[in-house]
């Protein structure tokens, strides 16, 4: 009986999978970005403002739909109205947001009140 001698495998080389991973750790620093996040500060329920603060109540229903002290506005309006409600004292602005409200609604909502210098905002939902 004859058997065939079992050939020899070749060792596996290690460069050759260094360089592919190294080249995948290239690409994916190269293809990700490296930004920083804004953070928006947002006052907790336990500080308390001064007694004669009065909130001024804003309603994300949805996106078209949103109500600041009963009145209803558009996105674009918003900036506009919270230059109105800055005065001599501290504004504080509850935002409110409904079940059909995204997230993203109410971080525009947010980021309108921080461009018009409004500190303290507060945020509840459903």
């Amino acid at each position: 009986m004859r058997f065939k001698a079992r050939q020899k495998r070749k060792p596996l080389g290690l460069t050759s999978l260094i360089d592919v991973i190294f080249l995948l750790l290239l690409f994916f620093m190269l293809a990700s970005s490296f930004t920083r996040y804004q953070a928006l500060e947002v006052a907790s329920g336990g500080q308390g403002g001064g007694a004669d603060v009065k909130p001024a109540f804003l309603r994300i229903h949805s996106a078209e739909r949103i109500d600041l002290n009963g009145r209803q506005l558009q996105k674009p309006e918003l900036v506009e109205k919270f230059a109105g409600l800055i005065g001599d004292k501290p504004v504080v602005v509850a935002i409110w947001s409904g079940p059909e409200a995204n997230v993203q609604d109410v971080v525009d909502v947010m980021s309108a009140a921080r461009q018009t210098g409004l500190k303290t905002v507060l945020v509840t939902g459903d």
